[in-house]
């Protein structure tokens, strides 16, 4: 038997999503290779692994088992491989460092620009993903400046240097276009509006905690949710009227003059005072004295950036 392994993970990445296109897209192949790749695949185990249909394919019983087998592969695979490259990297001297997209991250990226690293290291910088938490304890990150909202993205696997905490939500708008009242605000009010907030990219887990929090704590969502790249995109969209800005914290100040035309109010500073929280983070079982040394002189700056 000869299986490919980009087959096992083409494989595996369909039995999670069952559609042929998305599987192609994530992979950048074909939605046909990725039918020919999975016949092949077939053959060689001498299984019927999927029921295909017009919808996408649907795990048989042979395939749940075979999945089950593939998934250990896989994970082995990619331990051996993200622990390979993290070998590498340590013997260039190379750290790998993600920072967000917040204002705070943006301004700590430029500083860092600007920094000489630790003597004989080389910082190279990467986009931050929304499962940074993951990548980082993979071994796929090094250090990761980050904004995150209540405890999202922390777990045991990962040590924090807090830089900077907020309390509450921000809520913007522009009162051309609504009429709320600030002295007597009401957050169910802002669902029933376009709500605009940055995603899950720019602050970790606000996206998804709001949706939460509106579902629990008044069983409804907002009529229309949009979630921009950047803070500052967000506050361009609320002051041309296209909807309510949510930002965790102090949205306004870190946005710095950006905000004109948009009244503002900070709502539940109470049951949230550290609603907000920018840090940096590593491994907790870091070992490595390069990666320190970055990690802080990463604090350090993000730090300033903080106070800019």
């Amino acid at each position: 038997m000869d299986i490919d392994f980009r087959a096992l993970l083409v494989f595996r990445h369909l039995a999670r999503t069952g559609s042929f296109t998305e599987t192609g897209r994530r992979w950048n192949i074909s939605q046909p290779a990725v039918s020919l790749m999975i016949g092949r695949l077939e053959s060689e185990a001498g299984l019927i692994l999927l029921e295909r249909s017009s919808t996408g394919g649907r795990l048989t019983a042979a395939g749940a088992r075979f999945l089950e087998r593939a998934d250990d592969v896989c994970d082995t695979y990619l331990t051996f491989i993200g622990d390979m490259c993290g070998l590498r990297r340590r013997m260039a001297r190379e750290v790998l460092v993600g920072i967000d997209r917040s204002e705070f991250g943006e301004r700590t990226r430029q500083r860092l620009l600007e920094a000489a690293p630790p003597d004989g290291v080389t910082m190279t910088f990467v986009e931050l993903g929304e499962n940074w938490a993951e990548a980082l304890e993979a071994t796929q990150l090094d250090v990761v400046v980050a904004g995150r909202f209540l405890r999202n993205g922390l777990t045991p696997g990962i040590q924090e240097a807090a830089l900077h905490k907020e309390r509450g939500i921000t809520v913007a708008w522009n009162p051309d276009f609504y009429p709320f009242d600030s002295g007597k605000f009401s957050f169910p009010e802002v669902l029933r509006s376009s709500v605009l907030l940055p995603d899950n990219g720019v602050i970790t887990g606000f996206a998804d905690s709001l949706a939460l929090w509106c579902e629990h704590a008044y069983g409804m969502q907002p009529v229309h949710t949009v979630a921009f790249p950047s803070e500052t995109a967000a506050a361009a969209a609320a002051a041309a009227g296209m909807g309510v800005l949510l930002g965790a914290g102090d949205t306004i100040s870190r946005l710095e003059g950006s905000t004109d035309g948009l009244v503002h109010v900070r709502t539940f500073e109470f049951l949230l005072p550290e609603a907000y929280t920018y840090g940096v983070y590593c491994r907790s079982d870091e070992s490595s004295r390069d990666i320190m040394s970055v990690a802080a002189c990463v604090g350090k700056i993000g730090k300033k950036s903080v106070l800019q």
